[in-house]
């Protein structure tokens, strides 16, 4: 790409720029500051790098205006200033990586009669679509994928390679669903009788909204009687496992090994750090925002920012593991203090 078109490109997501200097050659890759080359463009959002920033070889920076003066005089080169460097590497990065996929349909799928498949599609080898599945437009079901009975999936719904969908789930347009992760398997309903454990089949479905994107390895558990959901704009990274009547609300988070019990409503826009537990039928207030390894044991009613087991307000949090740090030397003193006393007390009981 050249200058123009990397600028064309960014208005058109609305990205507002400002170009310095005259680029002469072609952008043909993304890069880091460290590793870029010529034709290669990196992005700068981070002040601990600013030694990286110094020293890039990079053809083209994405920076805000506060950095623009590192990229004058003798480290003078080519650049783009914007509001938000990272989103604008992200567009130019999708830009010069496309999905190559074209319109086909594999001879070694399997495809029942009774589904519609539009030719704007790619069917991948070995892949299995049953009875009175819908798909949308432009469809990428990859190698090896399973889509079951009466699943339907949007426009631009793209699933990797050994995906399995079971029956009657749904994905909004423009999701992702990568390898290895299971939409509406059976969640973990059973009831005990005597001992034994009996299971409850679950008739519920899986719903997934619009752009959304889940990752490996992921488990997302089908309704036991009403559905389970996930809404629209929701990031899930690998290894989350979301629990049957879960619903997650638009714009949430989610990083890997995180576990949702059953029938837990949370907010919109949550985060959720690594291997966050959350028990079951509770609900989450909109803008929580989970640290790493927290469990989440109680109903959370106002927006912020909680860490620990059990979660509390992240302020608190901190308080405590100060105080734990101390514990030690407490005790030392309570004991030292402890045998002071006693002596006092043997002392007033001689005078006595």
């Amino acid at each position: 790409m050249l200058l123009e078109e990397i600028i064309t490109l960014l208005n058109k997501h609305d990205i507002n720029t400002k170009t310095v200097f005259q680029l002469d050659n072609e952008i043909i890759q993304v890069a880091g500051l460290k590793e870029a080359l010529g034709n290669e463009v990196s992005f700068f959002n981070d002040v601990k790098r600013l030694e990286e920033l110094k020293t890039t070889s990079a053809g083209l920076v994405l920076l805000k205006e506060e950095y623009a003066h590192y990229l004058v005089g003798e480290h003078a080169i080519n650049h783009i200033i914007v509001d938000d460097p990272y989103y604008a590497y992200a567009v130019i990065a999708q830009h010069l990586n496309p999905l190559n996929f074209h319109p086909a349909i594999s001879k070694k799928s399997s495809i029942c009669s009774s589904s519609l498949v539009p030719e704007s599609c790619h069917i991948g080898d070995f892949s299995v679509i049953e009875e009175n599945v819908t798909l949308g437009e432009h469809c990428i079901i990859e190698a090896g994928s399973f889509i079951g009975k009466g699943a339907v999936l949007a426009n631009n719904v793209h699933v990797y390679p050994n995906v399995t969908i079971m029956a009657n789930c749904v994905i909004g347009k423009n999701s992702s669903i990568e390898s290895g992760t299971v939409i509406g398997g059976q969640g973990f309903g059973f009831a005990n009788n005597k001992g034994q454990w009996v299971r409850i089949p679950q008739v519920g479905r899986v719903i997934i909204g619009a752009n959304v994107w889940v990752g490996n390895n992921c488990a997302i558990d089908r309704g036991a009687i009403n559905d389970t959901c996930i809404a629209d704009n929701c990031i899930i990274d690998n290894l989350v496992h979301i629990a049957h009547n879960v619903d997650i609300g638009e714009g949430t988070a989610i990083a890997g090994q995180v576990g949702f019990a059953g029938s837990t409503k949370v907010g919109k826009y949550n985060v959720f750090a690594g291997q966050v537990g959350v028990t079951g039928h509770i609900t989450i207030a909109d803008k929580s925002h989970f640290g790493a390894k927290a469990g989440v044991t109680n109903t959370v009613k106002v927006g912020g920012s909680y860490s620990g087991f059990p979660a509390v307000e992240t302020s608190q949090w901190q308080k405590m593991m100060i105080r734990t740090k101390t514990l030690d030397k407490t005790n030392k003193k309570l004991k030292d203090l402890e045998k002071q006393l006693k002596e006092i007390q043997k002392q007033l009981d001689k005078k006595i």
